[in-house]
């Protein structure tokens, strides 16, 4: 029998005795006192430990002085097959050398005969509490192994099918980019070279060809991104992010020399990240607060970073247009954009890949904002 099938059975006790008449008693006393206990005798150490391997209880009461193999050298076989065994020794001499014997084994109680049974009473209330107390421990771990080997898979799963989702994307963003190139080419072969036999309307038409297809070619770009940053490995250093920002300020301003932005970026904010990833990070946020405050006479844009709890919060922060606090979790999703982006250009991605770099840094992303007030966007690493 194994331990797990032992406690399947229940709190099995073992009484060890070699006077018959005792051995009966005792045991119908300890039956009707315990009737959930599952009870098994024995007459000496020897066909005790026998029913020990047999039936592997949790509890065994065994007599000290006994014929063929005595109460201590079974008391020692069985602590060396199952130390977590609780033992009690019962003995009619209060022998010290036994005693010494009993403490060095790991006998958990020796009790003196005449046998007091409230004494002994006492003793089992004591035993079973713990023995109890023991098996709804294993039983919470037995239910957390199981739980978390259920989590593992659906992790492993997961991980896999976004993996293969990725590839997929990747694939046919990139399979989609040649037929758009090509498509792209002709349209603006045929006005430029064809010009003259095309009349207004098939002008206009071929402009509106050429002009979607570059419009879909550069969100074919933004998803080949998407995915890419989404697969590359995520190698962390500690990163001047003061640094990384002043860069990414300087280089919007040269691309909009019309901004009048103005920007805060505090100085010595520092982060352990994927330096790579993180520009990406804050190239998408600042990005997102210059297009979205840029109309504003007044606008500007502030970085920095607040240490919460011990951890270390990095935030960007404008005063545009701002959005209603209920959608800010859709702020977060691939294409997903709130009404008052309508006219706004866009796909609708960059913080979707904001989102997913800051999830494989293993931080997280959250927005606050107000209509009409601004937006602050905040990230953990």
């Amino acid at each position: 029998m194994t331990a797990s099938d032992a406690e399947e059975r229940g709190i099995a006790l073992l009484y060890v005795e070699d006077e018959p008449g005792t051995r009966e008693m005792f045991s119908l006393i300890i039956s009707r006192r315990y009737p959930e206990l599952r009870i098994i005798v024995a007459e000496d150490g020897q066909s005790g430990f026998v029913a020990f391997r047999q039936n592997l209880p949790q509890i065994v009461i065994t007599d000290i002085n006994m014929p063929v193999t005595d109460g201590l050298k079974m008391a020692a076989e069985i602590k060396a097959l199952s130390p977590q065994t609780e033992i009690i020794a019962l003995t009619a001499y209060a022998n010290t050398q036994q005693l010494l014997q009993a403490i060095e084994i790991g006998i958990s109680h020796y009790i003196l005969k005449p046998i007091d049974i409230q004494q002994i009473f006492a003793v089992l209330d004591k035993v079973l509490s713990i023995i109890r107390a023991q098996q709804e421990i294993s039983r919470q771990n037995e239910l957390i192994r199981s739980l978390n080997a259920d989590l593992a898979r659906k992790a492993a799963d997961l991980e896999m099918a976004n993996s293969e989702l990725e590839a997929f994307n990747y694939t046919v963003a990139h399979d989609l980019r040649s037929p758009m190139v090509s498509i792209s080419g002709f349209s603006q072969v045929l006005l430029e070279m064809h010009a003259a036999v095309l009349n207004d309307e098939g002008k206009k038409y071929l402009g509106i060809i050429h002009r979607e297809v570059l419009r879909m070619s550069n969100l074919i770009g933004v998803l080949l991104k998407f995915s890419l940053y989404s697969r590359k490995r995520v190698e962390k250093s500690w990163s001047d992010l003061s640094g990384m920002a002043n860069e990414i300020k300087t280089n919007l301003l040269l691309q909009q020399p019309d901004c009048r932005a103005v920007f805060s970026i505090a100085e010595g904010v520092k982060g352990f990240c994927d330096p790579e990833l993180l520009r990406i990070v804050l190239e998408n946020l600042f990005e997102n607060a210059l297009k979205y405050s840029m109309k504003k006479e007044d606008a500007h844009i502030e970085f920095g970073m607040v240490n919460q709890e011990d951890d270390l919060i990095y935030f960007v922060r404008d005063n545009g247009i701002g959005f209603d606090q209920q959608d800010a979790d859709k702020l977060f999703l691939p294409f997903q954009r709130l009404e008052c982006d309508r006219e706004i250009a866009g796909f609708g991605i960059g913080l979707a890949t904001a989102s997913r770099i800051i999830q494989r840094h293993g931080g997280k992303i959250w927005a606050e904002g107000e209509k009409g007030i601004g937006a602050t966007f905040y990230f953990s690493l």
